[in-house]
C-alpha cells in the first residue's frame, strides 16, 4: 500500500535494491556522478540537469517562469565544475524565482 504522505517516488523506496544492483558494475567515479544526479533530480524536479561528462561542466535548465517550458518561452542555464557548485546556482535562481 502507498504511503499517502510520501512525497512521490518514495513509497516504500522499493528502488533502492534495484538501483544497487544496477550500479554494481559501474565504475566508482560513474556510481558517484549517478548518486549526485540523483539527488540534484529528487531536490530539484522542475529543472533537467545533464552530468559532468569528460571534463565539461554539470548544467542545467528550467523555465524562467512557472509556466511549463514551451516554444518561445524564456529557459534559465546555469552551469558549475561540479554537482555541489550546481545545486548553489540552481538554489539562488529558485530563490529569486520565489521572490515576489
Amino acid at each position: 500500500m502507498e504511503d499517502e504522505n510520501a512525497p512521490a517516488g518514495q513509497d516504500g523506496q522499493d528502488w533502492i535494491p534495484a538501483l544497487r544492483e544496477a550500479l554494481a558494475g559501474a565504475a566508482p567515479g560513474d556510481r558517484e556522478a549517478i548518486s549526485q544526479l540523483i539527488a540534484l533530480h529528487r531536490e530539484f524536479p522542475a529543472w533537467a540537469v545533464w552530468p559532468s561528462h569528460r571534463g565539461r561542466p554539470w548544467i542545467a535548465t528550467r523555465a524562467a517562469s512557472s509556466r511549463a517550458p514551451g516554444p518561445g518561452l524564456p529557459m534559465i542555464w546555469v552551469d558549475a565544475a561540479t554537482a555541489a557548485g550546481l545545486a548553489g546556482r540552481m538554489r539562488a535562481v529558485d530563490g529569486q524565482l520565489a521572490s515576489p
